[in-house]
């Protein structure tokens, strides 16, 4: 019954999980498929990996919760993303987030930072602030589309548009100004998406 959860949509197991039938095993899916994408926004965002987990905790836990509220006209993922985004804008820090069901937990807990290549980039577009962080992150690590992010940020697609064009202009002078390392001048020299656009 398991593998027939891995093949199914977002919005499948949303509904299973809203249905109650294999509601569970549904669920366990949903974070399996969502938990390292999480949790690496909130550690971009957050800087720690403590306040990372505590973070996708509370998120899992209010889609738990609120599965009922989740209108399958929008996308799943940009609903994820949305609750993530508002307990990260809301400051939230909890010692000891209520638990998940079953192996949800087991799964958060195994999930480590996967190696990022150029992460010297995101540590430089951390330093921009919230919104362009975000902006970028959902962009180009989530693949997300303006109108998506538009969703996420709660913001219009002009408002988007403009936020990500500033934020790479930014992001371009501000590793111009770095000391160059190897590594970056081999990102440079490969005309990646972020220099590309600034210009």
């Amino acid at each position: 019954m398991e593998n027939c959860h891995h093949e199914m949509t977002d919005k499948e197991l949303a509904r299973a999980v809203a249905c109650g039938s294999d509601g569970r095993v549904a669920f366990d899916e949903i974070v399996q498929r969502y938990c390292r994408p999480l949790t690496l926004f909130a550690i971009g965002r957050t800087g720690t990996v403590q306040d990372a987990e505590d973070i996708v905790q509370e998120t899992f836990l209010r889609v738990y919760q609120n599965i009922n509220a989740f209108d399958s006209k929008y996308s799943f993922k940009n609903w994820l993303f949305t609750i993530a985004y508002r307990l990260i804008v809301s400051g939230y820090r909890k010692k000891r987030p209520q638990q998940l069901p079953d192996k949800a937990t087991v799964q958060l807990a195994a999930v480590e930072p996967e190696p990022q290549g150029n992460h010297w980039v995101w540590e430089a577009a951390r330093e921009m602030g919230n919104e362009a962080f975000v902006a970028l992150w959902l962009r180009y690590k989530q693949d997300m589309t303006i109108s998506e992010i538009a969703h996420v940020m709660k913001k219009t697609k002009i408002m988007v548009r403009v936020l990500l064009h500033r934020s790479r202009i930014r992001l371009a002078k501000q590793i111009a100004d770095q000391p160059e390392t190897a590594e970056q001048s081999r990102w440079i020299r490969g005309r990646t998406v972020f220099i590309e656009r600034a210009k």
